[in-house]
């Protein structure tokens, strides 16, 4: 019993040694620094800008496809494109499906933009090779 006690009293006074924690708070505190401005244009992150991608209108009958205002069905039709001629495109966005396919390619020209839904171009215009806008 004496041993336990001894050993009781051996960990408090242990304890009662240990420096308090607020003083290495402090401490730490004040060896931190202000905050360095990190650069993150694009530039600087090694980004450049992409490429457009030419791609075919394909798989339909019609004298035209429908390129609509934003990336679905429920966008009205603002301008069409012709089926066997080739568009530039810029990237692809989510949206209504047909077909199996949910992408729909970004034209852009003259400040203007529509969407051509993906199952209407070729397969040189990939998620890869276009990216998301």
């Amino acid at each position: 019993m004496k041993f336990t006690v001894a050993g009781v009293l051996a960990l408090a006074s242990l304890a009662l040694a240990m420096p308090a924690p607020e003083a290495a708070a402090v401490a730490e505190a004040e060896a931190l620094e202000a905050p360095v401005p990190v650069d993150i244009s694009p530039e600087a992150l090694g980004l450049e800008k992409r490429a457009n991608t030419v791609c075919k209108i394909v798989n339909s009958s019609s004298s035209k496809v429908n390129c609509r205002t934003g990336p679905g069905f429920d966008y009205p039709a603002s301008y069409s494109v012709i089926p066997g001629k080739y568009y530039e495109f810029r990237c692809y966005k989510s949206g209504d499906c047909y077909n199996g396919n949910c992408t729909w390619q970004r034209i852009n020209w003259d400040g203007k933009t529509c969407y051509v839904n993906g199952y209407y171009t070729d397969s040189k215009c990939t998620v890869a090779a276009l990216g998301k806008c």
